[in-house]
């Protein structure tokens, strides 16, 4: 090779360093004012409603955000398959438009008809309308993942950060009117799920001239769904781990509440700084271990002793201040700060599974995507089962299940690597 070719391949390379650490900060930027919007989402709604109302409308969250969890499965399917125009010597599958236009109303039929089980028993107000919402927002959020999928293909990293933020935004200012003019359980349900047609509608409106056409996909349609349903699966399971672990826990510990409430806080407020932004970097991620796939094993470690290094820090402070964080919120909880310290050094190994899932994926490997997630959740599931206090099976939940987890990725990933020298 010519030092001239060289040098071109070296300063392209650190363009796309360049550009992927831009992007990084980007999203992590949308998903801070995401993530505040919600917190003044969630205050507000809590000193509005009655607690007989904020259950309701607890429930009606924890359900709407499962699903979606579980559908953020297609958005990283769609990100690792988009690719822009000319760099797949032949696209293989339609549009990935039609794609959503034909899961949308397959999620809308499995949720709505799923909600008339669990719907009548837990909604006390209008439950039909309710879960009707709730399937409507499921539908509606096919096209946020298939859309924000093709950004992130297309490297769009401000309007993935767009849609970040308009959907929040939207969100906190449709509940926060819903609360003074419409308080009942429908009228919040509508204007929690609103938002995502909505946000989808107005970005594709301002971007669509410039991004229509600009992208295919490297696999047919056969493959797509198949691959699709796979990160579905896996995605289900990190939903349930991290949406869905207040309600296990509470299940779980029947005669228990106030000790369950203390665990459930202590997750709530402090494990989302670990969790949430490397939620929010999935797909992300996706594009950067497909763009590195020669040096996959070596920045995945660097990002996992970061995650280490900020994991070990915040365990200290949660250990040193815990407690007083805590009590200013107003919950003079029974959990010891050990306890919280440990609950939050399991953040760590939640938030580890969420980059070597992306590096597994960006292979193609969906197997051992879902396998490793799926293990976790399943673990996470029956720790809880076990006949201690919560607190105490909830530090074993969150280590062991995302620890095992992680092990089955790390193990495929090196294989993988050893067999390609």
């Amino acid at each position: 090779m010519s030092a001239e070719a060289e040098s071109g391949d070296s300063v392209s390379q650190t363009e796309q360093s360049s550009g992927r650490a831009r992007g990084a900060g980007v999203i992590l930027v949308a998903t801070a004012v995401a993530g505040a919007s919600t917190y003044i989402l969630q205050a507000v709604v809590l000193s509005a409603l009655s607690a007989r109302d904020y259950l309701q409308f607890s429930i009606m969250w924890s359900v709407l955000y499962l699903v979606v969890g579980a559908l953020a499965g297609i958005q990283q399917e769609v990100t690792r398959a988009s690719r822009p125009v000319g760099t797949v010597p032949s696209p293989k599958a339609s549009p990935a438009a039609r794609f959503a236009l034909t899961v949308a109303p397959l999620v809308f039929a499995i949720v709505f008809l799923s909600g008339l089980l669990w719907g009548p028993p837990t909604i006390v107000s209008s439950p039909v309308a309710v879960v009707a919402l709730v399937a409507f927002g499921a539908a509606s959020y096919v096209f946020v993942a298939v859309v924000s999928g093709t950004m992130y293909g297309l490297r769009r990293w401000m309007v993935l950060a767009a849609l970040i933020m308009v959907d929040a935004l939207l969100r906190v200012a449709f509940v926060i009117i819903a609360v003074w003019g419409a308080p009942g359980i429908v009228g919040l349900a509508a204007a929690t799920v609103l938002p995502f047609p909505l946000a989808v509608g107005i970005v594709w409106l301002v971007v669509r001239r410039s991004v229509r056409g600009r992208s295919v996909l490297d696999v047919d349609s056969k493959t797509l769904a198949w691959n699709s349903a796979r990160t579905v699966a896996a995605a289900a399971a990190t939903a349930v781990m991290i949406s869905g672990f207040p309600f296990l826990l509470g299940v779980t510990s029947p005669g228990q509440p106030v000790k369950a409430a203390a665990v459930i806080a202590v997750v709530t407020l402090t494990r989302a700084p670990l969790v949430i932004p490397a939620l929010a970097l999935q797909s992300f991620l996706v594009v950067h271990f497909r763009d590195l796939r020669s040096r996959v094993l070596r920045s995945m470690s660097t990002i996992l002793i970061g995650i280490a290094v900020v994991t070990a820090a915040a365990s200290f402070v949660a250990w040193w201040i815990g407690l007083d964080i805590l009590r200013w919120f107003g919950k003079d909880f029974e959990i010891s700060s050990i306890a919280i310290a440990l609950i939050v050094a399991s953040a760590g190994f939640t938030a580890a599974l969420c980059v070597t899932g992306p590096a597994v994926l960006a292979s193609g490997r969906h197997t051992l995507f879902t396998a490793g997630w799926a293990t976790a959740a399943i673990l996470v599931i029956a720790a809880l089962l076990l006949p201690l206090d919560p607190a105490s099976k909830s530090i074993i939940a969150l280590t062991v299940g995302p620890l095992v987890g992680l092990i089955i990725h790390v193990a495929g990933i090196v294989r993988s690597v050893e067999r390609a020298r």
